[in-house]
Protein backbone atom coordinates (compact mmCIF):
# COMPACT_ATOMS: atom_id res chain seq x y z
CA UNK A 1 0.00 0.00 0.00
CA UNK A 2 1.18 3.46 -0.81
CA UNK A 3 1.25 6.34 1.63
CA UNK A 4 -1.70 7.94 -0.13
CA UNK A 5 -3.80 4.79 0.28
CA UNK A 6 -2.90 4.61 3.99
CA UNK A 7 -3.89 8.24 4.46
CA UNK A 8 -7.21 7.62 2.71
CA UNK A 9 -7.94 4.63 4.97
CA UNK A 10 -7.09 6.68 8.08
CA UNK A 11 -9.31 9.52 6.89
CA UNK A 12 -12.24 7.16 6.32
CA UNK A 13 -11.69 5.55 9.74
CA UNK A 14 -11.58 8.96 11.45
CA UNK A 15 -14.77 9.99 9.67
CA UNK A 16 -16.55 6.84 10.86
CA UNK A 17 -15.43 7.39 14.44
CA UNK A 18 -16.59 11.01 14.30
CA UNK A 19 -20.00 9.93 12.97
CA UNK A 20 -20.37 7.40 15.79
CA UNK A 21 -19.42 9.98 18.43
CA UNK A 22 -21.80 12.59 16.99
CA UNK A 23 -24.60 10.05 16.77
CA UNK A 24 -24.04 8.93 20.34
CA UNK A 25 -24.02 12.52 21.53
CA UNK A 26 -27.25 13.28 19.67
CA UNK A 27 -28.91 10.20 21.14
CA UNK A 28 -27.81 11.19 24.64
CA UNK A 29 -29.05 14.75 24.18
CA UNK A 30 -32.40 13.47 22.90
CA UNK A 31 -32.69 11.15 25.90
CA UNK A 32 -32.08 14.01 28.35
CA UNK A 33 -34.55 16.22 26.51
CA UNK A 34 -37.21 13.50 26.52
CA UNK A 35 -36.75 12.91 30.26
CA UNK A 36 -37.05 16.63 30.97
CA UNK A 37 -40.32 16.79 29.04
CA UNK A 38 -41.70 13.72 30.84
CA UNK A 39 -40.86 15.17 34.25
CA UNK A 40 -42.39 18.50 33.25
CA UNK A 41 -45.62 16.72 32.26
CA UNK A 42 -45.75 14.92 35.62
CA UNK A 43 -45.38 18.25 37.41
CA UNK A 44 -48.22 19.75 35.37
CA UNK A 45 -50.41 16.73 36.09
CA UNK A 46 -49.64 16.87 39.83
CA UNK A 47 -50.59 20.54 39.97
CA UNK A 48 -53.87 19.96 38.11
CA UNK A 49 -54.77 16.86 40.12
CA UNK A 50 -54.23 18.61 43.46
CA UNK A 51 -56.35 21.58 42.34
CA UNK A 52 -59.21 19.50 40.90
CA UNK A 53 -59.38 16.86 43.66
CA UNK A 54 -58.77 19.32 46.50
CA UNK A 55 -56.01 17.20 48.01
CA UNK A 56 -52.33 17.61 48.76
CA UNK A 57 -49.80 16.04 46.40
CA UNK A 58 -46.05 15.94 46.16
CA UNK A 59 -43.43 15.07 43.60
CA UNK A 60 -40.94 12.92 45.49
CA UNK A 61 -37.45 12.84 43.98
CA UNK A 62 -34.70 10.45 45.05
CA UNK A 63 -31.48 11.90 43.64
CA UNK A 64 -29.35 8.95 44.75
CA UNK A 65 -31.59 6.28 43.21
CA UNK A 66 -32.45 8.40 40.18
CA UNK A 67 -36.23 8.06 40.58
CA UNK A 68 -39.25 10.32 40.92
CA UNK A 69 -42.88 9.61 41.76
CA UNK A 70 -46.12 11.53 42.26
CA UNK A 71 -47.90 10.88 45.56
CA UNK A 72 -51.11 11.96 47.28
CA UNK A 73 -51.26 13.18 50.89
CA UNK A 74 -53.62 11.78 53.51
CA UNK A 75 -53.96 15.04 55.43
CA UNK A 76 -53.10 18.72 55.37
CA UNK A 77 -49.45 19.67 55.61
CA UNK A 78 -47.33 22.59 56.70
CA UNK A 79 -44.36 24.22 55.06
CA UNK A 80 -41.13 24.75 57.04
CA UNK A 81 -41.31 27.30 59.85
CA UNK A 82 -39.74 30.74 59.50
CA UNK A 83 -38.38 33.17 62.05
CA UNK A 84 -39.64 36.73 62.61
CA UNK A 85 -37.57 37.97 59.65
CA UNK A 86 -39.00 35.37 57.29
CA UNK A 87 -35.88 33.22 57.08
CA UNK A 88 -36.41 29.47 57.03
CA UNK A 89 -35.50 27.78 60.30
CA UNK A 90 -33.11 24.91 59.78
CA UNK A 91 -33.98 21.61 61.45
CA UNK A 92 -31.78 20.97 64.47
CA UNK A 93 -31.87 17.33 65.71
CA UNK A 94 -30.54 18.38 69.14
CA UNK A 95 -33.35 20.92 69.60
CA UNK A 96 -35.92 18.40 68.39
CA UNK A 97 -34.70 15.84 70.93
CA UNK A 98 -34.76 18.47 73.67
CA UNK A 99 -38.30 19.44 72.70
CA UNK A 100 -39.39 15.80 72.82
CA UNK A 101 -37.98 15.49 76.35
CA UNK A 102 -39.86 18.62 77.46
CA UNK A 103 -43.07 17.25 75.97
CA UNK A 104 -42.60 13.96 77.81
CA UNK A 105 -42.09 15.73 81.14
CA UNK A 106 -45.18 17.87 80.55
CA UNK A 107 -47.25 14.80 79.69
CA UNK A 108 -46.07 12.91 82.78
CA UNK A 109 -46.79 15.85 85.07
CA UNK A 110 -50.28 16.33 83.63
CA UNK A 111 -51.15 12.63 83.68
CA UNK A 112 -49.92 12.22 87.26
CA UNK A 113 -52.24 14.99 88.38
CA UNK A 114 -55.19 13.35 86.58
CA UNK A 115 -54.37 9.92 88.02
CA UNK A 116 -54.12 11.34 91.53
CA UNK A 117 -57.53 12.91 91.13
CA UNK A 118 -59.25 9.90 89.56
CA UNK A 119 -57.55 7.00 91.35
CA UNK A 120 -56.51 8.69 94.59
CA UNK A 121 -57.83 8.07 98.09
CA UNK A 122 -61.46 8.78 98.57
CA UNK A 123 -62.15 8.03 94.94
CA UNK A 124 -65.15 5.92 95.87
CA UNK A 125 -66.01 2.31 95.37
CA UNK A 126 -67.25 -0.32 97.77
CA UNK A 127 -65.72 0.35 101.18
CA UNK A 128 -63.10 2.52 99.59
CA UNK A 129 -61.18 -0.55 98.34
CA UNK A 130 -61.81 -0.03 94.63
CA UNK A 131 -61.45 3.48 93.23
CA UNK A 132 -64.40 4.71 91.23
CA UNK A 133 -63.79 5.63 87.64
CA UNK A 134 -65.50 8.69 86.27
CA UNK A 135 -65.68 8.54 82.45
CA UNK A 136 -66.41 12.26 82.32
CA UNK A 137 -63.14 13.25 83.92
CA UNK A 138 -60.22 14.37 81.82
CA UNK A 139 -58.20 11.54 80.32
CA UNK A 140 -54.49 11.28 79.62
CA UNK A 141 -53.22 13.68 77.02
CA UNK A 142 -50.16 14.20 74.92
CA UNK A 143 -48.58 17.48 73.95
CA UNK A 144 -49.93 18.24 70.46
CA UNK A 145 -47.32 18.59 67.73
CA UNK A 146 -47.67 18.96 64.01
CA UNK A 147 -46.94 15.68 62.30
CA UNK A 148 -45.90 15.38 58.67
CA UNK A 149 -48.67 13.94 56.48
CA UNK A 150 -48.41 10.49 55.03
CA UNK A 151 -47.90 10.54 51.29
CA UNK A 152 -48.52 7.43 49.25
CA UNK A 153 -49.31 6.36 45.73
CA UNK A 154 -52.86 6.95 44.52
CA UNK A 155 -55.07 4.56 42.58
CA UNK A 156 -54.16 4.26 38.94
CA UNK A 157 -56.64 5.82 36.54
CA UNK A 158 -57.57 4.84 33.01
CA UNK A 159 -56.28 8.11 31.61
CA UNK A 160 -52.95 7.94 33.43
CA UNK A 161 -50.70 4.94 33.86
CA UNK A 162 -47.22 4.43 35.17
CA UNK A 163 -47.41 7.05 37.94
CA UNK A 164 -48.28 4.81 40.87
CA UNK A 165 -44.73 3.48 41.07
CA UNK A 166 -41.39 5.33 41.11
CA UNK A 167 -40.24 6.27 37.62
CA UNK A 168 -36.62 5.41 36.95
CA UNK A 169 -34.49 7.87 35.02
CA UNK A 170 -32.82 6.46 31.89
CA UNK A 171 -29.20 5.37 32.15
CA UNK A 172 -26.88 8.33 31.73
CA UNK A 173 -29.49 10.88 32.89
CA UNK A 174 -29.59 12.22 36.44
CA UNK A 175 -31.16 14.93 38.57
CA UNK A 176 -28.35 16.87 40.24
CA UNK A 177 -30.09 19.93 41.70
CA UNK A 178 -33.47 20.58 43.33
CA UNK A 179 -34.47 23.68 45.22
CA UNK A 180 -37.80 25.14 46.22
CA UNK A 181 -38.36 28.56 47.76
CA UNK A 182 -38.85 26.79 51.11
CA UNK A 183 -35.51 24.97 51.11
CA UNK A 184 -32.70 26.45 53.16
CA UNK A 185 -30.19 25.42 50.51
CA UNK A 186 -30.18 23.46 47.23
CA UNK A 187 -30.61 19.70 47.50
CA UNK A 188 -27.94 17.84 45.56
CA UNK A 189 -28.21 14.41 47.18
CA UNK A 190 -30.72 12.33 49.08
CA UNK A 191 -34.43 13.10 48.74
CA UNK A 192 -36.34 16.21 47.70
CA UNK A 193 -40.03 17.09 47.44
CA UNK A 194 -42.15 19.53 45.46
CA UNK A 195 -45.60 20.04 47.03
CA UNK A 196 -48.89 20.84 45.30
CA UNK A 197 -51.77 22.41 47.26
CA UNK A 198 -55.56 22.09 46.86
CA UNK A 199 -56.21 25.74 46.03
CA UNK A 200 -54.14 25.69 42.87
CA UNK A 201 -50.73 26.70 44.16
CA UNK A 202 -47.37 25.02 44.45
CA UNK A 203 -43.81 25.93 45.42
CA UNK A 204 -41.43 27.92 43.29
CA UNK A 205 -38.89 25.34 42.23
CA UNK A 206 -35.90 24.71 39.95
CA UNK A 207 -34.89 21.16 38.96
CA UNK A 208 -31.71 20.45 36.99
CA UNK A 209 -31.33 17.36 34.81
CA UNK A 210 -28.14 16.51 32.95
CA UNK A 211 -26.17 13.67 31.42
CA UNK A 212 -23.18 12.02 33.07
CA UNK A 213 -20.69 14.32 31.33
CA UNK A 214 -22.67 17.45 32.14
CA UNK A 215 -22.73 18.49 28.49
CA UNK A 216 -26.53 18.44 28.12
CA UNK A 217 -28.21 20.33 30.96
CA UNK A 218 -31.80 21.49 31.29
CA UNK A 219 -33.53 23.37 34.11
CA UNK A 220 -37.22 22.91 34.88
CA UNK A 221 -38.72 26.04 36.45
CA UNK A 222 -42.06 25.86 38.28
CA UNK A 223 -44.15 28.98 38.96
CA UNK A 224 -45.78 28.94 42.43
CA UNK A 225 -49.13 30.63 41.68
CA UNK A 226 -49.97 29.10 38.33
CA UNK A 227 -47.98 25.87 38.29
CA UNK A 228 -46.57 26.89 34.92
CA UNK A 229 -43.57 24.79 33.87
CA UNK A 230 -40.79 26.46 31.90
CA UNK A 231 -37.85 24.48 30.48
CA UNK A 232 -34.62 26.27 29.67
CA UNK A 233 -31.27 25.00 28.45
CA UNK A 234 -28.43 25.13 30.96
CA UNK A 235 -28.45 25.54 34.72
CA UNK A 236 -30.30 28.42 36.35
CA UNK A 237 -30.13 28.46 40.14
CA UNK A 238 -33.16 29.49 42.16
CA UNK A 239 -32.54 32.78 43.93
CA UNK A 240 -34.73 32.78 47.03
CA UNK A 241 -35.96 36.25 47.97
CA UNK A 242 -35.75 36.50 51.74
CA UNK A 243 -37.22 39.98 52.14
CA UNK A 244 -40.17 41.80 50.61
CA UNK A 245 -39.92 45.26 52.07
CA UNK A 246 -37.51 47.47 53.94
CA UNK A 247 -38.04 49.97 56.73
CA UNK A 248 -36.19 51.50 59.65
CA UNK A 249 -36.24 50.66 63.33
CA UNK A 250 -36.53 53.11 66.23
CA UNK A 251 -32.85 54.03 65.94
CA UNK A 252 -33.05 54.76 62.21
CA UNK A 253 -31.21 51.63 61.20
CA UNK A 254 -32.22 49.79 58.04
CA UNK A 255 -34.37 46.76 58.74
CA UNK A 256 -35.61 44.17 56.26
CA UNK A 257 -38.35 41.66 56.85
CA UNK A 258 -40.32 39.32 54.64
CA UNK A 259 -44.06 39.55 55.06
CA UNK A 260 -46.79 37.06 54.11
Amino acid sequence: MTIIEILIVLAIFSLMVAMIVVGFGSTRAAEVSSTVNNLGNVIRYGYDRARVNGTYHRLHIDLDKGTFTLQEGSDRMYLPATDRDGKIIEFDPAKAEEQAERDKRAEDAYNRSIQAEVFGEGGGGSGGDMPAYDPYKAQEKKVPRRKPPLFESFEEENAVSGLVKPIKLPDGVKITYVRTADDVKPITEGEASLFFFPRGTTQECHILLEDEEGENRWTIKVAPLTGRVTIIEGHEELEVVEVAGEDEDELGRSRSRRTF
